[in-house]
């Protein structure tokens, strides 16, 4: 009796354990972009599944706009030089959760609103929460994911980037940019 208790007890702890470790979901290198469509704030639809070119997105939620701050000086600075841009979509989805109600759903709207038409970067919106699952994104982490044109992860990342991944992403990126003719 006591050693199949043992075993019970060991069984528990590892099964909790398990429960305990949140899952570390990150698309992989050279997996597939999943349809999904995704929704602008001004109700605008982007259907991935169509799209016939490159695709960075940075997601974030409400506590980590800031975490990738050197990520977006970094892309900043490259499409002043590559004009990425022109040859690959940049777009951010943004976690809002937390205001998939009314009246906050509106107000959430108008604040993803004012910040594309300040920055350039469409945002779009993720008040399901199924965006984030969909595209295998780590809860209350940013993460930045590069698809190529066929639709396959070139990068992916979650949490902060060192200077070694912004250099990678950077590098793949002007890497997708034919420098601009004079």
């Amino acid at each position: 009796m006591p050693r199949s208790r043992s075993l019970l007890v060991r069984a528990a702890v590892v099964a909790g354990l398990l429960v305990a470790v949140p899952a570390f979901a990150l698309p992989k290198v050279g997996a597939a972009r999943p349809s999904i469509k995704l929704v602008d704030a001004w109700d605008r639809e982007l259907d991935l599944s169509r799209l016939a070119q490159p695709l960075l997105v940075v997601y974030e939620d409400k506590d980590d706009g800031n975490t990738n701050q050197p990520v977006k000086d970094d892309l900043a600075q490259l499409d002043k030089t590559s004009h990425y841009r022109k040859n690959v979509l940049h777009i951010a989805v943004v976690d809002v959760t937390p205001w998939d109600y009314w009246p906050a759903r509106g107000i959430a709207k108008g604040e993803l609103q004012k910040w594309t038409n300040k920055t350039g970067v469409i945002m779009y919106s993720d008040f399901t929460g199924s965006v984030q699952t969909t595209l295998d994104f780590t809860k209350g982490k940013s993460t930045v994911v590069l698809w190529g044109k066929d639709g396959k992860v070139l990068f992916s990342y979650a949490g902060t980037l060192p200077a070694d991944k912004r250099k990678e992403l950077v590098d793949l990126l002007r890497g997708l940019s034919p420098p601009p003719t004079p």
